[in-house]
């Protein structure tokens, strides 16, 4: 059991699926879009988010590198693209005063289409996207096939569970953090996801270059 769970990657993807997450900020755009609903509508569409991410971010561990390959795109490539979108992201919640203009937009477009917002665009581009698929492909490719079911599905599991009783719940809990703490765990996501994206950037440009110029680094 121990070659198919590794405790180290387990809690580094966890703590990487939950920056990106982060279910206290989507719950601001959750409740405005979800404006009018019963509270048994909300809570189908929480559920639709949450089975929605569960679904993509597995298939993302499965075959992500087999779609991949198909394009003829190598894993330091796709490590650079993914950490420099996750940077992205990262920054954009850094220095945000309140939502992303894109996430402004994903809240007033799902507005006018309220019998089907929950999966586009509340789960998919919001609460996965580009960047998620790209740190689950990169984390999937450290280790054995076996593993990254066992591994990564683990904490795909644990960190949509989260989310899912985030939206459950979005209201009460709304109220009891209020929006300037949101805002402050906003901020520490942030700084998570920037330091994960720094780290994927470097360790895919290292991988680059030994692959094209073996013995280069490191070497005498």
């Amino acid at each position: 059991m121990a070659e198919l769970f590794d405790q180290a990657v387990f809690l580094k993807f966890l703590a990487a699926l939950l920056a990106i997450f982060n279910p206290l900020y989507g719950i601001p755009i959750f409740l405005s879009m979800t404006e009018g609903y019963s509270t048994s509508e909300r809570k189908r569409v929480a559920l639709i988010v949450t089975g929605t991410v569960v679904v993509v971010a597995l298939i993302a561990v499965l075959v992500g590198e087999e779609v991949l390959a198909i394009f003829g795109i190598d894993i330091p490539s796709f490590r650079i693209a993914g950490g420099l979108i996750i940077l992205g992201v990262g920054m954009s919640m850094l220095n945000a005063s309140d939502r992303p203009q894109g996430d402004q937009q994903a809240v007033e477009e799902g507005g006018k289409k309220k019998s089907n917002i929950a999966v586009v665009p509340l789960a998919i581009p919001l609460t996965i996207g580009p960047g998620t698929i790209a740190t689950t492909i990169v984390f999937a490719h450290t280790l054995s096939d076996g593993a990254e079911i066992v591994t990564l599905g683990s904490a795909v599991l644990i960190a949509c569970a989260i989310v899912g009783l985030g939206l459950l719940f979005a209201d009460p809990i709304s109220r009891f953090f209020g929006p300037t703490m949101i805002n402050v765990i906003t901020r520490v996501m942030a700084i998570i996801l920037v330091a994960v994206a720094v780290e994927m950037v470097l360790t895919g440009t290292f991988n680059a270059i030994d692959a094209r110029y073996p013995g280069l680094i490191g070497g005498s």
